[in-house]
């Protein structure tokens, strides 16, 4: 019998070559022995990369998208057997001429789906235990006990939703980012690390959740309803930016601003409104007597758009598609929120709310009814601010920002 070792519960890279070349040479499955290396020897300073294998003329594997998003979700589950019943789905699939559909009663794979379905379901309760831990000042050491092998499927949702450094440590694995690499130790804090990429650690599995509408209107918190938006795939936006930029504050928060978009800085740090624009909204927002800690803080569009000059990237305005994909975001904030008062900052943001064209002028600094019990006021956006060049101009634009927000201030009775 041939024995496949692999580095560690989620070496799907090990995993993936053993299967290529076994399934070439049409290996049985009863024929091979899937073992994981002992967890002491892992992190050991003279280790040598235990399994690798000579993939030269092996042909890649093609299998069914839906299988493989089900075996990356699987491959976390804490079951030891795993690893051989997906070599044996995979040898079906390949040499008994199998469809993905005409296997769906078969208990292997209905095996595999309930162990995808487990592992979902603990990656949903991380992220949101996740982010929860954000919002409350995450530690520097977060201590997590998952049901499964999780952790480093995660590493790109911790480091979305959390661009400063953090580190967590579960009884089997440590996960480190310190605002530059990603690193992997033992249990203990007291280990050494290895980093992201190099050895062992490359080609584990990478969870992505791209929430449904029906997840995004029935997510029954903030913090859900933020670690599902770290995956949203609903515009073009995504891809080019860093990260999705969620809204912030209190639950309890009686008023909610929301701006256009976030912009390069947001994009980096991964919170709106802490740029430049940001720094004038702080501003206005202490001089009027309302706390930055005590409002909810959003953009109708969550990705960064914007176009590169040189090493720049400079904003870019939303486009109405855009607009569109995000307002289900929006209005989900606005229901777990229930704020008293939205106060739309800039046309991009009044016109996803008001889902019509305005114009800034003839909508500003006036209360209206948006529906009952919520009341909207349109000002402008900080950033109109920056762009002034005349120093007087620029002074009566804020004087008049400043008095739109002292409006919303007086509303709520601060």
């Amino acid at each position: 019998m041939a024995e496949v070792i692999l580095a560690h519960e989620v070496d799907m890279a090990t995993w993936r070559q053993a299967a290529r070349m076994h399934i070439a040479q049409a290996t049985q499955p009863d024929a091979l022995s899937w073992h994981v290396l002992p967890a002491e020897q892992l992190f050991r300073p003279d280790l040598t990369l235990v399994s690798r294998f000579n993939m030269e003329g092996v042909a890649p594997l093609v299998l069914p998208r839906q299988f493989v998003a089900f075996l990356v979700l699987a491959f976390q589950a804490k079951d030891s057997s795993r690893f051989a019943l997906f070599y044996r789905l995979v040898y079906r699939l390949v040499y008994e001429k199998h469809s993905f559909a005409s296997l769906q009663n078969d208990t292997d794979m209905q095996t595999l789906v309930a162990l995808a379905a487990a592992v979902k379901q603990e990656t949903l309760r991380f992220r949101a235990a996740f982010s929860a831990k954000l919002r409350h000042g995450l530690p520097t050491v977060w201590q997590y006990e998952p049901e499964h092998y999780c952790v480093e499927a995660n590493a790109k949702f911790c480091r979305a939703l959390a661009p400063r450094p953090w580190e967590i440590t579960t009884p089997y694995r440590s996960m480190k980012w310190d605002g530059q690499t990603l690193l992997f130790g033992a249990p203990s804090t007291e280990n050494q690390w290895q980093p992201d990429g190099q050895g062992a650690w490359s080609g584990y599995p990478n969870t992505t959740l791209v929430p449904t509408y029906k997840e995004v209107i029935g997510a029954a918190t903030l913090d859900q309803l933020r670690s599902e938006a770290m995956d949203c795939r609903a515009c073009a936006l995504w891809e080019p930016a860093q990260r999705t930029v969620f809204g912030e504050g209190p639950e309890t928060a009686r008023v909610m601003f929301v701006g256009e978009q976030p912009g390069d800085q947001e994009d980096k740090l991964g919170r709106p409104f802490v740029g430049p624009a940001g720094h004038v909204f702080d501003r206005a927002l202490q001089e009027v007597g309302l706390k930055r800690e005590e409002v909810y803080v959003t953009n109708a569009v969550k990705h960064f758009r914007f176009t590169w000059r040189g090493t720049d990237r400079l904003h870019q305005k939303p486009e109405q598609t855009h607009m569109a994909a995000c307002r289900v975001w929006l209005e989900a904030e606005q229901r777990m929120v229930r704020p008293t008062l939205i106060v739309m900052l800039g046309a991009t943001a009044a016109q996803t709310i008001l889902k019509r064209p305005i114009t800034i002028s003839r909508e500003r600094s006036r209360l209206f009814e948006l529906e009952p019990g919520v009341s909207g006021l349109v000002t402008v956006h900080p950033s109109y601010l920056l762009r002034l060049q005349n120093e007087a101009d620029k002074e009566r634009a804020y004087a008049r920002f400043t008095s739109d927000l002292k409006m919303a201030a007086q509303f709520v009775g601060v």
